[in-house]
């Protein structure tokens, strides 16, 4: 039993968890989030030299930052629904230390990463598909994938 209490106490405080679990530490994340998703995007309209970078910015900015932290949210869940069916499969390693937990993570980190590629075209660019062309926004999706996926998910807390 006394086993059973200490792997439940390290499976709530993996990084990934805070994503989950509201704490104070929101009021760190959310302005880094949208700090980090604005430069991203502003980077990608200049490397695309989008021309109007402040008004998109600001008809787009708001849906960019909420659907990356839902997507978060979701890989940050399928996460610890991996980790709690490996723990009712009574797998023979655990997965609180590295490399396990690292490796359990890509899928998660994967799925932010699709998932904020596929909501980001159809929502936050909705309104700008008459200014952007489909490859441009495209690209802008694409950038903010690969660039705001939530890689933090891969640090393991233990050793």
């Amino acid at each position: 039993m006394r086993k059973k209490e200490i792997r439940l106490y390290n499976l709530l405080f993996p990084i990934w968890m805070f994503f989950i679990w509201p704490s104070v530490l929101w009021l760190i994340l959310l302005p880094a989030n949208f700090v980090i998703d604005s430069v991203v995007l502003l980077l990608a309209m200049y490397a695309l030299r989008l021309e109007n970078r402040l008004s998109l910015w600001k008809k787009s900015i708001v849906w960019i930052w909420l659907i990356g932290f839902l997507s978060d949210f979701i890989g940050a869940a399928l996460i610890f629904v991996l980790m709690l069916a490996s723990d009712w499969l009574k797998l023979p390693f655990n997965l609180i230390l590295f490399p396990a937990t690292t490796i359990i993570a890509i899928p998660g980190v994967l799925l932010a990463g699709v998932l904020i590629f596929f909501l980001n075209k159809r929502f936050s660019f909705q309104k700008l598909q008459d200014e952007l062309s489909g490859e441009q926004i495209h690209k802008l999706c694409l950038a903010l994938a690969i660039f705001t996926a939530p890689y933090a998910m891969f640090i393991p807390l233990y050793g």
